[in-house]
């Protein structure tokens, strides 16, 4: 039995599981039987001694009727193997939340601490080390992640300081990434911690960062829209998903992209363009008065998004849960606190210069310098080249 739901009679004829809304359940035992049964499932014993335990209280049950009802509770998600596994002789006190938090999703089939075993085996990429990046970058490093190479160009400003918490101010002048670096060595030295200082001004360099990763995180938000095109170029042409998203004014959001899955960041700017024939104009316009020149940074709100796109890299690695947000832009309302769905977007196999029949025919680096400068944005920087 999963430890982190306790058993717990409520009379002589009833016992409950769980202790959550939606798990719960109440059972129903008049003769015990199910009790002594969970009771057994200590983790201590293989599947054949907890059989004989129960046949030996209730000798009239038979093998298949034991069987039975530990397949049902396996089935209501009850029910771990607590077999040891090559970890276990490894110290992993730290991940023991984690762990324990991972269980929920164990079934018989999986060994507990399966979903950790992926995660330490896994290679995250994060571009950007700012506002959202350093919220992002603890909770990876928690998450336990085995390799983290974090990407940054800039240096420490005391502007950072109300909302930056990686940073201290005897970091002020230093570069995020060297800071960054030295404190991932502090909270979680069992992580492969590689610090990049660099500003992704290509897509090819993108591509070349997050070649053989098995996720990455776009957190880099200069040049605005240019700076995450260049990421998502990079990300399709290696295969890598990745999360994407920030923060603005009363609103934060999230987007997650498949390669050749989904559609991916161009197809939700020609979705937009199909929808609106002025969005490109209308976006190069507002670029160019100087979107993104002013900052807007409340902690509160920074860290509530930054947890949401941390949690859905994870998904993306472990596959303990389905993702949330692939190619959908999920909102969530700083006000109000309310999820929404602001957009989902089909993948554009014809028109998109990046995963679709616009990348062919090596127009791949024709497209790159297209995404260089604002001007890139006009109305015919999401066409085909001919």
């Amino acid at each position: 039995m999963k430890p982190i739901y306790p058993k717990y009679r409520l009379d002589d004829g009833c016992f409950r599981i769980g202790a959550q809304a939606g798990v719960t359940v109440e059972i129903s035992d008049p003769y015990g039987e199910l009790w002594t049964l969970v009771n057994a499932l200590d983790g201590a014993r293989p599947l054949g001694e907890v059989v004989a335990v129960v046949r030996e209280a209730f000798p009239h049950l038979g093998l298949d009727d034991v069987l039975d009802a530990v397949r049902d509770l396996d089935g209501r998600g009850f029910v771990e193997d607590a077999e040891p596994t090559a970890y276990d002789g490894d110290d992993l006190s730290r991940y023991v939340g984690n762990i324990n938090y991972f269980s929920h999703y164990d079934r018989l089939s999986s060994h507990r601490g399966a979903v950790q075993d992926r995660l330490r085996a896994a290679h995250c990429v994060l571009f950007g080390l700012g506002g959202g990046g350093s919220y992002i970058l603890p909770l990876l490093l928690g998450a336990g992640f085995g390799k983290i190479t974090a990407v940054d160009y800039d240096r420490v400003e005391r502007t950072n300081l109300n909302r930056q918490f990686l940073y201290r101010e005897s970091d002020l002048g230093s570069y995020k990434s060297e800071a960054a670096a030295r404190l991932a060595g502090q909270l979680n030295p069992d992580v492969a911690f590689v610090p990049v200082q660099q500003r992704i001004e290509s897509a090819t360099q993108a591509a070349e960062l997050v070649r053989g990763a098995d996720v990455a995180i776009c957190a880099i938000d200069e040049p605005p829209f240019i700076a995450q095109r260049r990421v998502n170029a990079g990300c399709v042409r290696e295969s890598v998903p990745y999360v994407g998203g920030g923060s603005f004014v009363t609103r934060g959001r999230m987007f997650t992209v498949r390669p050749f899955e989904t559609g991916c960041l161009d197809c939700l700017h020609l979705y937009y363009r199909r929808n609106d024939p002025r969005y490109l104009t209308k976006l190069g316009a507002a670029l160019r008065s100087g979107l993104g020149s002013v900052t807007i940074a409340f902690p509160p709100h920074i860290a509530l998004v930054a947890a949401m796109i941390a949690g859905e890299a994870i998904r993306l690695v472990t596959g303990h849960a389905e993702p949330i947000a692939l190619a959908r832009q999920i909102d969530v309302h700083f006000e109000t606190g309310a999820l929404q769905v602001m957009s989902s977007w089909p993948r554009d196999e014809i028109g998109c210069p990046v995963c679709g029949a616009g990348a062919d025919a090596g127009e791949f680096e024709v497209w790159r310098a297209g995404v260089s400068s604002p001007e890139g944005f006009d109305e015919l920087a999401l066409e085909r080249e001919t």
